[in-house]
């Protein structure tokens, strides 16, 4: 009996881990993109910058990012009332995996073999790390 219920809390913080990453991931995507489209902020007028604003506020891209980090924020709570910080933390360190990828597929961004080898090098260390 123990041993299913280690099981079930083993897979319900595998699922949590992997909500948080694929938010985390999607926030970057979002407001990577809403960035884009708005350019860079203007500093040369206030009435520039509150404009600037008000455009952040009405981007679905913007806001979408910002409701995936509220999402990841909670999920991210959810998982540390369940797991050592020092171990949370590892597995949250795979979102410099996922991130990169992400960019590739849906920002169309291209990735040089170093940073590959990168990734690499996180992923073998976030597993060696949690072992």
């Amino acid at each position: 009996m123990f041993q299913k219920l280690k099981i079930k809390e083993n897979l319900e913080i595998f699922f949590l881990f992997l909500f948080f990453i694929l938010c985390d991931t999607a926030t970057q995507i979002f407001l990577k993109k809403g960035a884009t489209n708005l350019g860079e902020i203007p500093l040369d007028e206030v009435s520039h910058i509150f404009l600037y604003v008000l455009n952040i506020l009405t981007n679905v891209n913007i806001m979408t990012g910002i409701a995936f980090v509220l999402i990841a924020f909670f999920s991210w709570l959810a998982i540390l009332s369940k797991v050592d910080l020092s171990k949370a933390q590892l597995m949250n360190s795979l979102v410099y995996v996922t991130v990169p990828l992400a960019s590739i597929f849906f920002l169309g961004e291209t990735i040089h073999m170093t940073q590959m080898f990168g990734i690499l090098l996180i992923s073998l260390g976030a597993l060696i790390a949690s072992a």
